[in-house]
């Protein structure tokens, strides 16, 4: 995560560019927020999956070690 001083340092330099520099970086910096949430959003869903995938077999062995008590 950026400081306070980096991102007045980046401010400064958005302030300085001409219409189409900005709108090309807006529209970078779009994009890498896109990817970034998208990547975030993947690992969430994997990680929904393998949590998903152990409660199952949290419930296999409990039904299992009751099989094997009675």
């Amino acid at each position: 995560m950026p400081d306070s001083k980096d991102v007045e340092r980046r401010i400064c330099k958005m302030l300085d560019m001409g219409d189409e520099e900005l709108l090309a970086e807006m529209e970078t910096s779009f994009q890498l927020s896109d990817e970034r949430h998208r990547r975030i959003s993947d690992t969430l869903e994997e990680m929904m999956l393998e949590v998903d995938r152990l409660i199952s077999r949290i419930g296999e062995i409990e039904d299992e070690s009751l099989e094997d008590e009675g």
